[in-house]
């Protein structure tokens, strides 16, 4: 799963030359809206036609978890392209899509950072303050 990940996250940067879940949307040509979805979802990745759309709860509009939010939906966008998917607190770690999309969004997170600073984050909380990272992932990331 950390493989894939990886290899799909070089992939986008060869081409896109950022980390950055919203620079990606946008140059993938995905577009990102914030709505207001209530207490859940956090984020839905949608299909209607060609089209596809991630929708991120507008809660998160200001909230550092919204790298991670987005980054999980871009997964499903990128790979799971014949699925509607969601993220959820609630869902996060259950079910072999949701790790994989979250084990990315863990690893682009790594990435970005790196991008940002300069140097790998010094430890995982490190990941959860700045792009809202679940705590639930630290044993996916480790190296």
């Amino acid at each position: 799963m950390k493989e894939k990940a990886n290899r799909l996250i070089k992939q986008l940067y060869e081409e896109h030359k950022t980390y950055n879940p919203f620079l990606l949307a946008e140059k993938i040509g995905i577009e990102v809206m914030f709505v207001a979805f209530g207490k859940t979802p956090k984020g839905e990745t949608v299909r209607f036609k060609q089209e596809t759309l991630i929708l991120i709860n507008e809660s998160l509009i200001d909230k550092n978890e919204r790298y991670f939010v987005l980054a999980h939906e871009l997964y499903h966008a990128i790979e799971h392209n014949n699925l509607s998917a969601y993220y959820t607190t609630q869902r996060n770690g259950k079910g072999t899509l949701e790790r994989e999309a979250s084990t990315f969004a863990g690893h682009l997170m790594i990435n970005q950072y790196k991008e940002e600073y300069g140097y790998l984050p010094e430890t995982f909380q490190v990941l959860r303050d700045v792009y809202g990272v679940p705590e639930n992932l630290e044993l996916y990331l480790a190296n």
